[in-house]
């Protein structure tokens, strides 16, 4: 599965990138440099494409190798 990592300052621009779309994703936001990650899994190529077409933005896709989870007890 690939994922997408889009970074920027617009939240907006970000949400509405995420909303056109029926992908899977998160929205973070790292407010000490005011600094939004869109990160979105098992995307289509328009995704990565629009993603590249904003202007402001920087954008990475990665494929996923493993997940992995604690299990408490």
């Amino acid at each position: 599965m690939k994922v997408l990592f889009i970074e920027g300052k617009n939240l907006d621009a970000l949400r509405g990138l995420a909303r056109r779309f029926p992908h899977p994703y998160r929205l973070l936001y790292r407010a000490e440099q005011e600094l939004y990650l869109l990160e979105v899994w098992a995307y289509a190529p328009e995704m990565e494409q629009a993603a590249s077409g904003l202007e402001g933005f920087r954008s990475w896709s990665f494929e996923l190798l493993e997940e992995g989870s604690r299990e408490h007890g």
